[in-house]
């Protein structure tokens, strides 16, 4: 083989080590941007909900039991596909045009459109150019991509399927019964930062070289998979303390769910990135500096549970929530190893060396906080409001809206806070027949690294169900 193509032969190979690593802060930055402000408007079907602020969204296992809180489905259109599909080469690691900057926005929002989406090459953002191993010296070539100074965001993606077996119930819809199911236990937490220094400078409007200067990217992820088994507890009750019933939907509804957690894989990255200037303010190599470390912990054996309970009241035309997510949950990850990934040079030749290193005795557990909402709502006949509030993986959030109703038409408003955001929201609703509408809503999103706001639309069909 020539010099020349092996050199070229070594250049990929460093690249596909490179994107390994690539692939850990490209999925840390994907489930942080999941678990973001803008998870129920991203992944909900549901425009009419978009609309409302999406007030209701938070998981309740009993509010599923409870029809009347939704007397409608919903089907998403899924506009925002035509632009994830656009350009599918983007999420390849494989190939010179992985973008992990737009992978991780596509993949953040896939089902609704989004206005000004990032619809540059690869070559206008650091990431790609760090992930492709063709830095440029001068980094006044990236003004104008700014990504967030801090990111901490946790993320958990439980859905369950499965069946609930009434063993007791009255024809008047009250019942009890246990639930049985199954699920993915998808867990991802960030914590982001970039030096200061270089965000002022991508930030400036001129051109700036600071001279012998270091600046650092660095980044913590860790990300948990596993499958859930779920036993469960489903019950509906006559409201507390009400003599008659209106509504046979009328009641409260109890659901609690413990869920037995088979750990598949666990991944902890210290992620730390380098860039020195010499004396003109250029990107140079220090020799006694590492440009990129990556220190990887990971195993494939955890044991694990969580415990979750809801209940949902609806009296007449009111309802209220509340819901403890994760209570007591933990997964005990065994059998760990460790290694490390450095990088001596960002400019030229890449070569990664991979070494294995101490991995730590004995079991690592790993626990989220537990996720708290309650909310309500009121239905009469020509409006709606509803709200809610939660603590969880975010801290603090608030959803909310209302919907007024005249004719064919209905008019949707709210906001949503989280991650100290607040973002409005709006909708309309086309009841084209009785039984059937289409839903419109647009939001504001910062589904991105910059955390800069777009606005996105989501479409849905509505189908309502039959008064009874």
């Amino acid at each position: 083989m020539k010099e020349d193509e092996l050199m070229n032969a070594h250049r990929h190979s460093g690249i596909a080590v490179f994107r390994r690593g690539a692939m850990v802060m490209a999925t840390a930055g994907l489930f942080l941007i999941l678990a973001t402000s803008g998870w129920a408007q991203n992944f909900s079907g549901d425009a009419r909900a978009i609309g409302m602020g999406s007030a209701g969204e938070q998981k309740n296992f009993a509010s599923n039991l409870a029809e009347e809180s939704r007397p409608y489905r919903s089907i998403v259109m899924p506009l925002g596909l035509i632009q994830v599909l656009k350009d599918t080469d983007i999420f390849d690691p494989r190939k010179v045009t992985f973008d992990p900057v737009r992978a991780m926005e596509f993949a953040a929002n896939p089902l609704h459109f989004t206005f000004n989406r990032n619809d540059g090459d690869s070559s206008e953002h650091l990431v790609s150019d760090l992930v492709n191993g063709m830095v440029s010296r001068d980094l006044n070539d990236y003004r104008g991509f700014i990504p967030a100074r801090n990111i901490t965001a946790q993320g958990l993606l439980n859905p369950s399927w499965g069946k609930t077996f009434r063993v007791h119930h009255n024809d008047d819809g009250l019942f009890q019964g246990f639930y049985l199911g199954v699920g993915p236990y998808l867990a991802m937490g960030t914590n982001f930062s970039a030096d200061p220094k270089l965000i002022g400078l991508l930030a400036s409007s001129t051109k700036q070289y600071l001279s012998n200067t270091s600046f650092t990217l660095r980044d913590t992820s860790v990300g948990q998979a596993a499958a859930a088994v779920t036993v469960g507890y489903r019950a509906h009750f006559a409201v507390p303390g009400k003599s008659t019933r209106g509504s046979k939907h009328d009641g409260l509804y109890v659901a609690v769910n413990y869920n037995y957690l088979y750990g598949l894989h666990y991944e902890h990255a210290n992620i730390g990135i380098n860039l020195d200037t010499d004396s003109n303010g250029l990107i140079t190599l220090q020799p006694t500096t590492t440009p990129v470390l990556v220190d990887r912990l990971t195993s494939s054996k955890g044991r694990g549970s969580a415990v979750d309970v809801g209940t949902h009241l609806i009296s007449g035309r009111w309802n209220f929530r509340f819901a403890a997510n994760g209570v007591g949950n933990r997964i005990d990850w065994t059998g760990l190893r460790a290694e490390r990934y450095s990088l001596s040079s960002l400019l030229e030749g890449l070569h990664f060396d991979n070494t294995s290193t101490p991995a730590p005795t004995g079991a690592v557990r790993v626990e989220l906080p537990v996720r708290y909402s309650c909310g309500g709502g009121y239905n009469a006949d020509k409006w709606a409001i509803d709200s809610e509030m939660s603590r969880g993986l975010q801290g603090n959030e608030f959803h909310g809206g209302g919907e007024y109703r005249f004719g064919h038409l209905a008019l949707r408003g709210g906001s949503r806070y989280s991650r100290e955001q607040w973002n409005p929201v709006g909708g309309l609703g086309f009841n084209l027949t009785k039984n059937f509408g289409v839903d419109v809503a647009a939001f504001s999103t910062a589904t991105n690294i910059e955390r800069v706001r777009k606005v996105a639309m989501a479409v849905s069909l509505r189908f309502n169900r039959a008064a009874e």
